[in-house]
């Protein structure tokens, strides 16, 4: 993906942000009418028959069930060959899909904050990407936390014909959806009941979401002869680019010890030092 691709991507993403209307008129919600039924009191079979199983087994899982997932379809999808890491493990451990990898931009080293997990074109579970990887670091110095790892329930994964697992990666702002490499086949069990005597235990907050997609745009001031775009945010970087001196609108798409990673609307993108930008937002 080549850097001013990557560029007119984000910016046209961020600056027109605003799903949030759009996602509470699809996800769950609303007063829901009763219907009221003549109280027949169970039989002794039927109180057995229908007794909860109390579970013996409390499996801890990423992945939500129900109304807690939503539509894939609510992020802008980023093009088929805009991938920005890797599924690179692949476990079924009784009830649990456990899956592992990387992400990240290797064109401009943008992080990415979160994996979007999807199965049956809905948003089941998203991880954080915060695990050390030397090896990707290697390869960008500015994706040093590249790695992340899920646990997903079978019984999350439908309903539909064929629940495959696809993963996703979406940087700290914006709303674009970014696909990773590797497709997991609906393993056996999946869209099932868990087995006797097993419960979960799911993540306590709420998912990510594109609502949660605004990114700081600066209006700076820049010297005269402008200021030069790196690869990465450190001095020895490469240069890729260069903005010109005067007003400039800017996205900023990360921060990195003292580095900032922008994009401009003429589709120019890098890495800046923070002391070098002026202005306000």
């Amino acid at each position: 993906m080549s850097v001013a691709r990557l560029a007119r991507i984000l910016f046209v993403a961020v600056i027109a942000a605003g799903s949030a209307a759009l996602l509470a008129s699809v996800l769950p919600g609303g007063d829901r009418g009763t219907v009221a039924a003549a109280v027949i009191p169970p039989t002794g079979l039927e109180v057995l028959a229908t007794r909860a199983v109390e579970p013996s087994v409390a499996l801890a899982v990423d992945s939500r069930g129900g109304d807690e997932t939503y539509p894939a379809w609510l992020w802008l999808p980023a093009s088929a060959d805009t991938t920005v890491g890797r599924i690179e493990e692949i476990s079924v451990e009784g009830d649990v899909l456990a899956l592992s990898g990387w992400a990240g931009d290797m064109s401009l080293g943008l992080r990415m904050s979160d994996v979007l997990l999807v199965a049956c074109d809905r948003v089941i579970a998203t991880v954080p990407v915060t695990q050390p990887r030397d090896d990707i670091a290697a390869r960008h110095p500015n994706l040093t936390t590249a790695g992340w790892s899920a646990r997903l329930a079978l019984a999350d994964l439908g309903p539909c014909r064929r629940p495959d697992v696809s993963a996703y990666g979406v940087a700290r702002f914006g709303n674009v959806l970014f696909p990773i490499d590797g497709l997991v086949p609906a393993p056996a069990g999946a869209g099932g009941s868990l087995s006797p005597g097993v419960g979960l235990t799911r993540p306590a907050g709420a998912m990510r979401s594109p609502e949660r997609s605004d990114a700081p745009v600066r209006v700076v001031t820049l010297e005269d002869g402008g200021i030069v775009l790196r690869r990465c945010g450190r001095d020895q970087c490469a240069v890729i680019g260069r903005l010109p001196g005067g007003r400039q609108r800017l996205v900023i798409l990360d921060s990195q010890s003292g580095w900032q990673l922008v994009a401009s609307g003429g589709g120019s993108a890098g890495w800046v030092q923070t002391s070098r930008l002026y202005g306000s937002n």
